[in-house]
Order: structure tokens, then sequence, then C-alpha cells
């Protein structure tokens, strides 16, 4: 009987060694798998969380974005207006030029010649009335702060110098003098 106490006590003895074995093993199993569940969960949250925040964020610039786009929108518009309305002002002056020339010159519309460039208008003050007086170049201005273009100073210094002159061109005197070059 001692013999079967003995043989029980060490099969308890196993099985309880075996047991502690066993948990111990469960207990390593339960621990990573409760570490990989754990960190499984943290990235599904730092993902999630990030998603959140980009999207808030993407929000954000978006809205923030509109805001700009339509105030600067709104600014090129009110510069395109502006300079829309100077052209439309210095088209204007220049049709309504022979009267304000009129008034401010005492240079009869009839007067007046056209160019465009690099003068507005040459006026041959007088004109009208079969004497010509003084030839004028007049060059119009409408903005606040006129200058002249280089071109124009360059019309106008000759002027100013004398560098004027007047030619008289007979085209069939022209066309013979080719005619005997080319023979």
């Amino acid at each position: 009987m001692l013999v079967a106490v003995l043989a029980l006590l060490a099969i308890t003895v196993y099985y309880q060694l075996k047991l502690r074995s066993v948990r111990d093993k469960i207990h390593v199993l339960a621990v990573e798998e409760a570490k990989r569940l754990f960190d499984a969960w943290r990235r599904s949250e730092l993902e999630e969380a990030k998603r959140s925040i980009e999207e808030s964020l993407r929000r954000s610039l978006e809205a923030e974005f509109e805001k700009w786009r339509l105030s600067e929108e709104e600014r090129i518009r009110e510069d395109a207006v502006r300079r829309s309305l100077s052209t439309i002002l210095g088209k204007v002056g220049e049709e309504l030029a022979p009267l304000i020339l009129f008034s401010s010159l005492n240079i009869e519309p009839k007067d007046l010649r056209h160019l465009g460039s690099p003068v507005d208008y040459v006026a041959f003050r007088g004109l009208s009335r079969g004497v010509v007086e003084e030839i004028v170049f007049i060059e119009i201005k409408t903005s606040d702060a006129p200058r002249l273009s280089e071109i124009e100073r360059e019309v106008k210094r000759a002027v100013e110098e004398k560098r004027v002159s007047f030619v008289v061109l007979n085209v069939r005197e022209e066309l013979e003098k080719i005619r005997g070059k080319t023979s």
C-alpha cells in the first residue's frame, strides 16, 4: 500500500508539474496573443486617427483655399474692370479729342487727321479756312500720370529740334527710276 501511495504521490507530482508547464505555456501564448491583438488594435486606431486628422485637415485646407480663391477672383475681377475702364476711357478720350482740342487749343475738328501711331493726331490749324497757320502733333493721354512712350518722345524731340521736312513724291518719276534700274 505504501507503494501505491508513493506511486499515487509521484503521479500527482508528475501531473502537477505537467499542469504547471501547460499553464506556463498557456500563459505565454495568452500574453503573446494579447500583445498581438493589442498591437493590431493600436495600429487600427492609429490608422483611423490618422485618416480622421487627414480628412479634417483636408477639409480645413479646402475651405481655406476656397476662401483665398474667392478673394483672389474678386481682386482679379476688380483689376480687370479697372483695366477695362482705363482702356475704354482711353478710346473714348481719343474719340472726344477733336471736341476737346477745339475748345482748349482752338483747333477745328476738320483740321485734325487721326494717325493713331506714333502720335494720335496731326492738326493743320487753319486748314478748314484755307490757310495752314501751324502744324501740331498731338498725343492723347487719359491716365492720371501720363507718360510718353519712347517713340512718342522721339517724335516730340524731332519736332522740338525742328528735324521736320516736307517731301513731294512723284510716283510716276519714282516708278520710272525703278524701271530704269531693272532694265
